[in-house]
């Protein structure tokens, strides 16, 4: 299913990186009609579904459909516009990677969001136990990305030979933990590189310069540089 030439989508979100990172990829690789909107907050947001952002509004036809919740509007982008596979289950494999990525965000968040109370009590064992189970969800999702790598014969690609969902996912994922988290992190970048194996470094760069994506990620700091730096 492709989208007609008369539709036109509104992505809604913050001035940052962050969950919309792979919906404004895909839009752009898809080459639709899109701009973005960043809404007043928190003015703006009793006006959006669920009180939350992003929010995808696609309008055709003089009709206008809105979807929220940022991995429910990629799925439907790549579908929409022929990212993801038309076999079923070639395309659940591509989801359960994604939703396994997904996993990794309350890890981060809980040790962001740990109060100096929680943390005053067992300040040792309570870092201790929130940087393993980071790192152990992180350690299972690299070696995952090194697994269905390893089984294509592509190895620009996670599956086949084209640009798919699942690269587009894997560049916005790492794109988040090694660039944009720094905000939250100083040395969120120091953890996740070394993690990274050549192989996976080569598939982040390569997919940095798919042609498709470049009217976005030309705007964009280049994850290279950080990537290939010295300190990897």
């Amino acid at each position: 299913m492709l989208s007609g030439s008369d539709t036109v989508y509104v992505l809604r979100y913050f001035d940052l990186i962050g969950r919309a990172e792979g919906c404004r990829l895909l839009l752009t690789a898809a080459n639709a009609s899109w701009t973005e909107e960043h809404p007043e907050w928190p003015a703006e947001k009793a006006n959006q579904p669920f009180e939350r952002l992003p929010v995808l509004v696609e309008r055709s036809n003089g009709d206008e459909w809105i979807l929220c919740e940022s991995l429910t509007i990629e799925r439907y982008l790549a579908r929409v516009f022929g990212f993801m596979p038309t076999d079923l289950k070639q395309a659940a494999l591509q989801e359960q990677m994604v939703d396994q990525q997904a996993d990794l965000i309350p890890a981060f968040m809980a040790q962001l969001m740990a109060t100096d109370d929680m943390k005053s009590k067992q300040i040792d064992e309570f870092n201790t136990l929130l940087d393993r189970i980071f790192n152990t969800l992180l350690d299972r999702i690299v070696k995952e990305h090194g697994r269905i790598l390893s089984r294509n014969s592509s190895k620009q690609h996670l599956f086949g030979d084209q640009l798919s969902y699942a690269d587009i996912s894997l560049y916005a994922f790492y794109k988040v933990y090694i660039v944009y988290l720094k905000i939250y992190q100083s040395n969120i970048d120091e953890i996740v590189k070394p993690k990274l194996t050549p192989e996976i470094i080569n598939l982040i760069l390569s997919i940095e310069k798919e042609p498709l994506l470049a009217p976005h990620l030309s705007k964009c700091d280049s994850m290279a540089a950080v990537l290939t730096s010295k300190a990897l």
